[in-house]
Order: C-alpha cells, then sequence, then structure tokens
C-alpha cells in the first residue's frame, strides 16, 4: 500500500470540521425553544386608539380613509358591522347634501348620540370611551369633528374638479412611466450589446486569462438575470402606476389601497420568511460545502489510484474511474436526502406530491435504463473489455470507443459508430482481440481446400511461407497448419497465425489471400476452392497461365487395351 498523499489528509480534516459544525447547527436547530409572549396587535393608519387588553374594534373607513374607531358591539353585532354602518350613513349624509354645522351631540345615560339634522350617524357609549381612555363627552366631541372632516372630503372627491385633477395627473404619472420605461429600454439594449460583444470577442480569443474565461461562461447567466430582472422593474412599475392612478379618484381609492397593502402584506411575509429560513439556509449551505469537498476528494483519490500513485490491493487501475463516478452519485444522493428537510416548503403537500410524482415517473420509464445501467455496472468490473480493445459483440466488430453506464459504443473497420445497450453486451458472448494481442500475440484463421493429390507437407509449407510474407504476421510464434477435415475430393487445410494488431484484420486477411494464391500458384498447386470433380487425363492444370512453365504439357488420355491389366 502507498502512502497517502498530503493533499487527500487535508480534504479529510476539514470535513470532518465541517461535519462537526452542520451536526451542531441541526442540534440547535431541533433544540426546544422557549415559549414567546404574544404579539401585540398592529396598529391601523389614523391615530392610535387605547384599548383595553382583548377589546375588539373596528375602523370605519370611507373611501380608504379612516375616520374612527368603535370598539363596542351595539346590539348584539360586531365592530365590524358597526364600522360598516356608520361608513353608509356618512356616505349618505354626503350625498343628500347636508350641512356639517348640523352636526350635533346629545348624551344619554350611558351613551351619546352624534346626529347630522335629524339622521342619527352613531353612538358614543361607555365602552366605547372606556376602551379608548378618554371621557364620554369628549370622545363623541372628537367623533363629531372626524365625521364633519370625512363628509367634506368624501365631497371635494366626488366634484368635477377633483375628478378633472385626477385626470391631468394621471396623464402626467402616464409620462412619467413612459419615459422611465424608454430609459429603461435604452439602458438594456445599451448593455446588452455591450456584453455580447464582449462575450463574442472573450470566445473567440484563446483562453490566456481568468477573466476572459468568466465573461464567455458568466456572460450568459448575466444577460439571462437582466431579462429576469427587467421583467421584474416592469411589474413593479406597472403596479405603482395603477396604485397612484388610482388613488387620484375617490371611487378607486380604495382599491389602490387594498392592493397596495396586498402587495406590501405579500413581501412583508417573503421577507419573513426568508429570515427564519436563515439557520436551515446556514444548514443547506454547509450541507452543500460538505458535499463539494467530498466530491473533490473523491475525485482526487481515485485520480491517485489511476496514476498509480495509491495503490489497492485486488483494486484496477482502469476501475477508477467508472468507480468514482458511482460513488460521486453516491454522495450527491446522499446530500440531497440530508439537505431536503431542510428545502423551503419540504414538509408542504404540493412538494411532496410532486416528489411522489416523479418518482412515480422515474419507476415506470426507467425499467430499462435500470436494467442497461446495472449491466454497465457489471461489465466494468468485469473487464471483459476496455476502451481501445478490438472487440467481437454478437455480430458487430470493431474498436471499443465509449463505454458509459448505459451503452457502449463500438466503430468498425467501415467507419461505423454501432451503439449497443449494456444489457444486450452482458446477453451475449464477448470476443476480445486485444488481451492477448497484448502479449504473445492473437490467431487468427484461414481455410483453404486442396486435392489429394498434393503432398500435405508441401500444403503446409506453402501456406506457413505465405503467412510469413504478410504483413503485421508475427515470426514467433510461428505460424502453424491444422488439416480440419478429408473431405470427398480435397482435404481442409487451416492456417493459424500470430498477429498484434487485430485492427487491421482485414488488410491482413485481404493480403494473406493473396500470399497463399501467389504460393500455390509457383508451385503449381491447384486450390480446389470452390470444389469440382473432372477426368483429370487431357485437361490442362487448372492454374493462372503465367504460372504454367515452359517446358509443360498438357498429358493425353490414356487407353489400356490389355485386359490384364
Amino acid at each position: 500500500m502507498a502512502k497517502i498523499p498530503k493533499t487527500v489528509a487535508a480534504h479529510l480534516i476539514f470535513l470532518l470540521s465541517l461535519f462537526a459544525l452542520v451536526v451542531s447547527v441541526s442540534a440547535q436547530q431541533q433544540a426546544p425553544s422557549t415559549p414567546a409572549t404574544a404579539e401585540a396587535q398592529p396598529s391601523e393608519s389614523g391615530p392610535e386608539k387605547p384599548k383595553e387588553e382583548g377589546t375588539p374594534y373596528a375602523k370605519v373607513v370611507v373611501e380608504g380613509r379612516p375616520v374612527l374607531t368603535v370598539y363596542d358591539p351595539v346590539m348584539s353585532g360586531t365592530p365590524q358591522e358597526r364600522a360598516l354602518g356608520i361608513e353608509k350613513r356618512i356616505i349618505y349624509a354626503a350625498q343628500s347634501g347636508m350641512s356639517i354645522n348640523a352636526i350635533q351631540v346629545r348624551s344619554h345615560p350611558g351613551w351619546a348620540e352624534i346626529n347630522i339634522g335629524s339622521q342619527t350617524l352613531m353612538a358614543v357609549t361607555d365602552i366605547d370611551a372606556k376602551a379608548a381612555g378618554k371621557p364620554r363627552e369628549a370622545l363623541a366631541a372628537e367623533n363629531a369633528k372626524s365625521l364633519g372632516e370625512a363628509i367634506v372630503l368624501y365631497r371635494q372627491g366626488h366634484s368635477w374638479r377633483m375628478f378633472l385633477r385626477g385626470l391631468g395627473k394621471t396623464a402626467l404619472t402616464t409620462l412619467v412611466l413612459i419615459a422611465v420605461l424608454w430609459l429603461a429600454r435604452r439602458l438594456r439594449l445599451a448593455t446588452r450589446t455591450r456584453l455580447e460583444r464582449k462575450i463574442a470577442a472573450s470566445s473567440a480569443q484563446p483562453r490566456k486569462s481568468a477573466f476572459t474565461i468568466s465573461i464567455a461562461y458568466l456572460g450568459p447567466i448575466a444577460l439571462a438575470l437582466g431579462t429576469l430582472l427587467r421583467w421584474l422593474l416592469i411589474l413593479g412599475l406597472l403596479q405603482a402606476y395603477l396604485t397612484i392612478t388610482l388613488g387620484y379618484f375617490s371611487y378607486t381609492r380604495e382599491i389602490s389601497q387594498t392592493v397596495t397593502k396586498w402587495v406590501f402584506s405579500q413581501l412583508a411575509t417573503m421577507g419573513q420568511s426568508a429570515l427564519d429560513y436563515l439557520p436551515n439556509l446556514l444548514v443547506v449551505a454547509v450541507i452543500v460545502l460538505i458535499t463539494y469537498y467530498a466530491i473533490r476528494l473523491v475525485r482526487l483519490v481515485f485520480s491517485e489510484i489511476a496514476r498509480g500513485n495509491l495503490e489497492v490491493r485486488g483494486f484496477f487501475p482502469d476501475w477508477a474511474e467508472p468507480t468514482e463516478k458511482l460513488v460521486r452519485i453516491l454522495v450527491f444522493v446522499l446530500a440531497v436526502i440530508v439537505a431536503f428537510p431542510y428545502l423551503p416548503g419540504a414538509k408542504s403537500p404540493a412538494f411532496q406530491g410532486i416528489s411522489i410524482f416523479l418518482g412515480v415517473l422515474l419507476s415506470l420509464g426507467s425499467s430499462s435504463a435500470v436494467a442497461n445501467a446495472i449491466a454497465g455496472i457489471i461489465l466494468t468490473y468485469m473487464r471483459s473489455f476496455l476502451v481501445g480493445d478490438w472487440v467481437q459483440i454478437g455480430d458487430v466488430t470493431g474498436e471499443v470507443t465509449e463505454r458509459s453506464l448505459l451503452v457502449t459504443r463500438v466503430l468498425t473497420p467501415k467507419d461505423e459508430v454501432i451503439t449497443i445497450p449494456n444489457s444486450t453486451v452482458m446477453s451475449g458472448a464477448v470476443r476480445n482481440y486485444s488481451v492477448e494481442a497484448r502479449k504473445s500475440g492473437v490467431i487468427f484463421h484461414t481455410t483453404a481446400t486442396i486435392g489429394y493429390d498434393a503432398p500435405w507437407r508441401t500444403v503446409h509449407q506453402l501456406m506457413i511461407d505465405a503467412a510469413l510474407a504478410t504483413n503485421h504476421v508475427r515470426k514467433q510464434p510461428p505460424p502453424f497448419v491444422l488439416q480440419t477435415a478429408l473431405n470427398d475430393f480435397y482435404v481442409a487445410y487451416e492456417l493459424n497465425a500470430y498477429t498484434d494488431s487485430p485492427r487491421l484484420m482485414l488488410a491482413i486477411y485481404s493480403e494473406l489471400h493473396q500470399n497463399i494464391q501467389d504460393k500455390f500458384n509457383e508451385a503449381g498447386v491447384e486450390i480446389c476452392s470452390p470444389h469440382f470433380s473432372s477426368l483429370r487425363d487431357g485437361n490442362t492444370i487448372a492454374i493462372p497461365n503465367e504460372y504454367i512453365k515452359p517446358e509443360y504439357k498438357t498429358p493425353g488420355f490414356r487407353v489400356n487395351t490389355d485386359p490384364e491389366k
């Protein structure tokens, strides 16, 4: 066993420190917290009204403007119902043209009545006065003044003068909005054009510094973020425009305030949620950091094994890369499992439903992928072939150019890339020509059929001479010939030769067959492939004319007339 490099030890120490940190933070998160005191109810717009603890109250609001606060649910109603009735009576008094000078306060035992002419606007009870912390007469006088001001403001807001002023303000606000949008568009186009030029320039130039690389890679991300920010700005401007313009008119002021309150309440909720999520975010950040350095440690360890600097008994260097990928996937899955409870919305039914849906989709659609992945893992550790080996898988012969978790790609001698699923590779036989070729050489063979009239020793020598005359055929071990069959008209001779270049198998076979033809023709030996039968007396020898010797004479037919012979 080789010594563990110092960089590997440093990564281990750093990972242990991060693990201790995340454990301590998680323990603090799970510790029971002390019960907090109840929060005070937030104050609404308008003057603050003191009230007793737990006393219900409601605001009287006319077209978005708060007028006063009521506390006592008169006649078994609710403060909200009472406030709504007061609002309707204020609007009726304003529309009927009654003078605010006709507002009077009449005291009764236990309550005070506020009238405008003959119409009653509201009553002030002792409960209201006690909740407001003021004498009943003082609270009634204050409410009477507020009611008069509300009537005056309602009449002013519904006058033609205020309506025309609202139209003018709306037109001016529209012009401002158009100008801001135009400036934002011009700024976006100018910034985008400059950034695209820098990206194109940095991509065309060789990578000389980290700055050019960062522009080339971070530029598209910056453009995407700029587009997102632009749309957020447009939506924000439109919301502000609608809020401001609707607030110019009494008819829509309440809608404007309602929408504004809703938007700001959502933003406040999001901000509070973000603040509440900060501890969990710290845990997720630590988990991400641990995962990052764990992956770096895994890559460092297996790269040392691949280089031979770190030796593990029984673990081959060619296993380093696929094993690193598997361990990296396991580390990532473990990190996701650990970080899942700390993700925002992880316990919500929607998040859980999406997780279940994705799990069902993966289980239904990945059966063949899982089979191929398992087969790829088994093939990796079987070491039946490596990338660069010359193999035959089924009826496909060629060089292995890629071996992934799911498929194996083979480059054939015809320059065709054949993709074979790993499950198919596992279900058949694999012939590897490169393993023995690296040692003593791999045997390739061919068969020739020769007639019985040719001496077998001559045939053996001719075939061996043809093999030795072929390029890329090894002299040692020497070629040899086997007689595989004694057929009716010929003998089958199998030539076996060694080569260390299986990728050139087609060229070797072609040249070998040419040399066999030449050697046999030069020796005057006929090759009976395909076989034939004939009466040889009187026939010319069946070899090319250029190989027939000048002194050769065609034999005649022999006729035997002697019956005893």
